[in-house]
């Protein structure tokens, strides 16, 4: 995928290029009808010529947009450009990661056990709305200036499966924070989700996740 900054995406200016993953790229962007930055995140260009992806996209994102919550990231728009670029817009958050976090220092028990609460309320609320996360890891939770704790990429699992050339298998998901029955190719649930925030509490109170080893799984 080709570096996007410079350009517009539909009523977006495409700023600058701020991650990237298996999955999208995400830039720093600017809506200037409202003036404020917002994080718009590209998937793959050969997505759009998939129409089951596309079906599934656009069912997924009206999904994730309708969630509203304290602590999950909120997603404003969502679409597919005339060039065929597949996009979802977000709220823009000029801090870091809980991976970051967590690589910089052992966080004390008490900040630890405030984020895992947020998360925890944030998940507790997608899946009473019926949205499973499926991907549940600490860079998929922003941390802003405040030290607020926002849940993100909701559903982007969902909508890349079945896609072979993208995951090189039917296992999707972050091995270290994968339920058994995930790692077996079995269907993510909510189960898995609170397993994945089982471990993710685990490296909050102790720095370190519960199951490390020279394989992934």
């Amino acid at each position: 995928m080709s570096n996007l900054s410079g350009r517009n995406l539909g009523p977006y200016r495409i700023m600058e290029q701020i991650g990237k993953g298996g999955m999208a790229t995400v830039y720093k962007s600017y809506q200037p009808s409202v003036d404020r930055y917002v994080a718009i995140k590209v998937l793959p260009a050969h997505f759009a010529q998939d129409p089951a992806f596309v079906e599934r996209f656009e069912r997924e994102a009206r999904t994730i947009a309708r969630l509203e919550h304290p602590h999950i990231l909120p997603v404003y728009d969502y679409g597919k450009a005339d060039d065929g670029t597949t996009y979802i817009v977000m709220r823009y958050i000029e801090a870091g990661t809980l991976a970051d976090l967590l690589a910089e220092s052992v966080l004390f028990l008490e900040e630890g056990f405030r984020i895992f609460i947020q998360i925890g309320e944030a998940l507790a609320y997608a899946h009473a709305q019926g949205v499973v996360h499926r991907d549940m890891k600490p860079s998929n939770v922003l941390i802003d200036m405040h030290n607020q704790a926002f849940l993100t990429d909701f559903g982007l699992a969902r909508m890349v499966e079945g896609d072979s050339s993208l995951t090189g298998s039917a296992i999707l998901g972050t091995p270290a924070y994968m339920a058994p029955e995930q790692g077996e190719g079995k269907p993510a649930d909510e189960r898995s989700d609170i397993y994945a925030l089982g471990i993710m509490l685990y490296e909050l109170t102790t720095g370190r996740r519960p199951f490390e080893a020279e394989t992934p799984m």
